[in-house]
């Protein structure tokens, strides 16, 4: 008889400590799920914040240009006469960002303007070398 209790007991304890094993493991991930789920909202919010900015920046402008009139941007200047007055502020020691910011385009075209303007100096040096 006390062979058979033994045994009960021994299975019960056994049973008991695969069901504590089992618990833990699940708590395990639930606890990765919940962090998951953590890190899942906090980009979410992220997400939802830079829309929600973008959205409001392009109302904003579309306020912007409605005010404006129109919205169309002003007409063109000629080519050549940018051309004249980018190199012109360079030889004059103006800085690219300078420049850039007083004829309204980007520095990058103002050193692609420059350098076609230093290509152009060149094939025409060449040009008349060559006569």
């Amino acid at each position: 008889m006390q062979f058979g209790v033994m045994v009960v007991g021994g299975a019960t304890l056994l049973m008991l400590g695969a069901m504590v094993w089992m618990h833990v493991q699940h708590q395990a991930a639930i606890e990765r799920i919940d962090d998951r789920m953590a890190h899942l909202v906090a980009g979410v919010s992220l997400l939802t914040d830079t829309t929600e900015g973008a959205l409001r920046d392009v109302a904003g402008e579309i306020h912007r240009l409605a005010a404006t009139g129109t919205g169309d941007k002003p007409s063109p200047r000629p080519r050549a006469a940018t051309q004249r007055r980018i190199a012109g502020a360079a030889r004059r020691g103006t800085t690219v960002q300078d420049i850039a910011a007083s004829e309204q385009i980007s520095e990058g075209e103002v050193r692609l303007r420059l350098q076609l303007e230093k290509a152009h100096k060149e094939r025409v040096n060449n040009y008349a070398s060559m006569r």
